[in-house]
C-alpha cells in the first residue's frame, strides 16, 4: 500500500515527477470540472457550494482513488484557486475550510476504506463496492460541508442545504465513478490478447 502522501514530500527526498504530474492532472480536473460543472448546471444551484447535480464530487472521490495523497493534494490547490477566483461569493475563511473539506473528505473515506479491506485497485473494485464507497463519500463530504457552511453563516437551514449537497455529491458522485468504471471494462477488453 502506498503511503499517505509518501507524506507528499518526506525531508529525505524531492516530489517525484510522478507525484508531480499526479497532482497536476488532479488539480487540473477538479478546476476544469467544477466550472463545467457550473456552466452546465447553473440553474439547479441552492447556493454557492450546493448543487443539485455535483460532477466534481465524483472526481474528488476518483482522484483520491486513482492518486491517493497526490490527488487529494491536486485537489486542495484546485480549491484554493477556485475560491481565490470566487472571493467575491464567499468570504476567504469559509472558502478555505471549504477548500480543506474537498480535499480531505474524500481522502479520509479513502483511507478509511482501504484500512476495512477495499481493493487498491480501482479495475478489482467490485461495482457494488463502488456504490458503497460513492454513498459514504457523499455522506461524509455533504455533512462536513453543510455543518461548516452553517457554522460560517452562509445558510441557515441545516437539512435544506445539506439534503441538495448530499443529493448533488450522490448523482455526480454516481455517474462519474461508474462513467470511469465503464471505461476501464471497455478499454480493459478492447487490449490485445498477449
Amino acid at each position: 500500500m502506498k503511503p499517505a502522501f509518501g507524506i507528499i514530500f518526506p525531508p529525505t527526498k524531492i516530489m517525484t515527477l510522478l507525484q508531480f504530474v499526479s497532482i497536476g492532472i488532479s488539480a487540473l480536473l477538479y478546476f476544469s470540472f467544477f466550472w463545467l460543472n457550473e456552466w452546465l448546471f447553473a440553474m439547479t444551484a441552492l447556493h454557492d457550494g450546493a448543487n443539485w447535480v455535483f460532477l466534481p464530487a465524483g472526481l474528488r472521490l476518483l482522484c483520491t482513488l486513482l492518486f491517493a495523497g497526490e490527488g487529494a493534494f491536486g485537489l486542495l490547490l484546485a480549491s484554493l484557486l477556485i475560491g481565490f477566483v470566487r472571493v467575491d461569493s464567499i468570504d476567504p475563511l469559509t472558502q478555505f475550510g471549504s477548500a480543506f473539506i474537498s480535499a480531505g473528505a474524500p481522502y479520509l473515506v479513502y483511507r478509511a476504506a482501504l484500512r476495512i479491506g477495499m481493493p487498491a485497485s480501482l479495475e478489482k473494485l467490485s461495482a457494488a463496492g463502488l456504490g458503497i464507497l460513492a454513498l459514504v463519500y457523499a455522506l461524509a463530504s455533504s455533512f462536513l460541508h453543510s455543518f461548516w457552511f452553517a457554522m460560517r453563516g452562509f445558510f441557515t437551514n441545516f437539512l435544506h442545504g445539506w439534503s441538495a449537497m448530499l443529493i448533488g455529491d450522490i448523482i455526480g458522485t454516481l455517474i462519474m465513478v461508474y462513467l470511469l468504471k465503464m471505461i476501464l471494462a471497455v478499454l480493459r477488453n478492447t487490449r490485445p490478447a498477449a
